[in-house]
């Protein structure tokens, strides 16, 4: 070994490669996959205790035994299932022309409609544990969500979401 022996700069590999790209450009790697489901899942579960908190006849405000506010308590949980649909659809949108879209998109769209039904399961199962308990034999009373249509639309505007931003992205590769 010499003493005066410096650094390899003759290398012919500058600079070095970060990653190399896959043969198949339309997968997507499986922990990818289970990412996007997991992350909305765990989206799922804390908007579940976000409505438990915010909605009213909730944990925080509102009387669980006046009608009126049965309503707003539904609409609570669609407003932030809107909002985290509007979030999930943006992101997906965002890396659209990244290899494995369609793989990405189902995992992103299931796992919002797992995670809506876990939002309700979480929000419900709170209000159950923790209270509030709404008068007894009054119907409605207790802390639940009446209109289930709420639930479809997280992966619904999630799919809205991608879909206008795809045919934008069509419409900008066509001119």
């Amino acid at each position: 070994m010499r003493a005066n022996q410096g650094p390899d700069t003759g290398s012919s590999n500058y600079p070095p490669p970060v990653y190399a790209v896959a043969e198949d450009r339309g997968s997507v790697p499986p922990a990818g996959v289970f990412w996007w489901l997991g992350s909305t899942i765990l989206l799922g579960a804390m908007l579940g205790a976000a409505w438990w908190l915010l909605a009213p006849t909730g944990r925080v405000f509102g009387d669980p035994g006046d009608p009126q506010q049965w309503v707003l308590r539904d609409l609570t949980l669609a407003g932030l299932e809107v909002v985290a649909g509007l979030a999930v659809g943006a992101v997906v949108a965002v890396r659209l022309r990244l290899p494995g879209v369609v793989a990405r998109i189902l995992a992103a769209v299931g796992g919002s409609t797992v995670g809506s039904l876990l939002a309700l399961g979480v929000g419900e199962g709170l209000a159950y544990v923790f209270g509030p308990h709404g008068p007894e034999g009054v119907p409605g009373s207790v802390f639940m969500l009446h209109s289930y249509g709420a639930l479809a639309l997280w992966p619904a505007t999630a799919s809205l979401v991608i879909l206008v931003a795809a045919l934008i992205g069509l419409a900008r590769r066509r001119e």
